[in-house]
C-alpha cells in the first residue's frame, strides 16, 4: 500500500507541475521587484511586463493572494533580486483553480539599530500594498495572505496590527527568532523578542490562518506554534508532519496533494 500511495503521490506532483506550466497562472520569470506571479484568467493576455496593480482593470470580484517570502538575515537586505522563496505549487494550483491572482511582495526591511524591528517594517510594507489594492477596487474580503518563514510570521503580526484589512491566510513554517539551537547563543531573539511578539499576536481578535508546520523544523515545530490555538475557535488550524526536509519542506512537500486540498478547502470556505 505504501508503494501504491507513493505512486499516486508522484503522479499528483507531475500533474501539479504540468498544470502550473500550462495555465494562465504560470509563475512570472521576471524579478527585481514586487510583482504578479500569476493573474486571474481575464488578464492572461496582458504581457508580463505590463502586469502591475495600476494597469490591470480589477473588479470588486477580483481576488488576490499576497505572498511574502522569508528573511535570511534581518541585519541586511538578503533578497535584493526578489526571487527567494517562491510559493509552492500547491498554493499556485489552488489559486489557479479559484481564479485568484498571486502577488509577490518583495521586502527590503532590515533591523537597522533595533533587533526584531524588521518584522514591524514588513507589516508596514504590507499595509501600503493593501492600501494600493483597495484603491484599485479590490475588496478587503477578497485579499488573502500567504507566506513562508518570516513572511508567514509577518502575516501573524498583521492580524493584530491590520485587523479587518484582509480575509485570511495560508502560512508555511512561520518563524521569526532564529533556530532553537541558537537560543543560548543569541538569547535576545528567542527568550525576549519572540515571547514579546507572540503576546502581541495573541491580542488579535482573530487568527484565521491555515498553518503548515514541520516536526523537524529547527525554527518552529507544530508544538511551538500551539500557543496560538484557541479551543473556542476553529482557526488557526495547524497541520503538522515531516518530509525530512526541515524548514524548507514546503519546497519539496511529500504531502503536496493533501496540502493542495487543504488550501483549496480553506479558501473555498472563506467564500461560503
Amino acid at each position: 500500500m505504501s508503494k501504491l500511495a507513493g505512486t499516486f503521490q508522484n503522479i499528483f506532483v507531475i500533474i501539479l507541475l504540468l498544470s502550473s506550466c500550462s495555465s494562465a497562472n504560470t509563475i512570472a520569470k521576471t524579478s527585481g521587484s514586487s510583482r504578479f506571479l500569476s493573474v486571474e484568467e481575464k488578464f492572461a493576455h496582458y504581457p508580463t511586463e505590463t502586469r502591475n496593480i495600476s494597469s490591470l482593470p480589477f473588479s470588486h470580484e477580483s481576488k488576490i493572494i499576497i505572498w511574502m517570502h522569508g528573511t535570511k538575515r534581518p541585519a541586511v537586505i538578503s533578497n535584493d533580486k526578489c526571487v527567494d522563496d517562491l510559493p509552492p505549487q500547491s498554493l499556485m494550483l489552488a489559486a489557479d483553480k479559484l481564479n485568484m491572482s498571486v502577488y509577490y511582495l518583495c521586502s527590503i526591511a532590515t533591523d537597522g539599530l533595533e533587533k526584531g524591528s524588521f518584522i514591524y517594517k514588513r507589516v508596514s510594507e504590507l499595509e501600503k500594498l493593501l492600501s494600493q489594492l483597495n484603491e484599485v477596487g479590490i475588496q478587503k474580503e477578497n485579499i488573502y495572505l500567504a507566506g513562508f518563514s518570516a513572511g508567514g510570521w509577518t502575516a501573524l503580526m498583521a492580524a493584530r496590527a491590520l485587523p479587518n484589512r484582509f480575509n485570511r491566510g495560508v502560512l508555511f513554517a512561520p518563524a521569526f527568532a532564529g533556530p532553537r539551537y541558537e537560543t543560548n547563543i543569541f538569547p535576545i531573539w528567542r527568550k525576549v523578542l519572540r515571547p514579546k511578539q507572540i503576546n502581541e499576536i495573541l491580542e488579535a481578535e482573530r487568527l484565521d490562518f491555515l498553518i503548515f508546520a514541520y516536526s523537524d523544523d529547527p525554527f518552529n515545530r507544530p508544538e511551538d506554534l500551539n500557543v496560538f490555538l484557541d479551543s473556542n475557535k476553529l482557526y488557526p488550524k495547524i497541520i503538522g508532519y515531516t518530509c525530512k526536509k526541515g524548514h524548507f519542506t514546503y519546497r519539496k512537500d511529500c504531502k503536496s496533494k493533501k496540502t493542495y486540498e487543504e488550501i483549496l478547502n480553506f479558501f473555498q470556505e472563506s467564500g461560503s
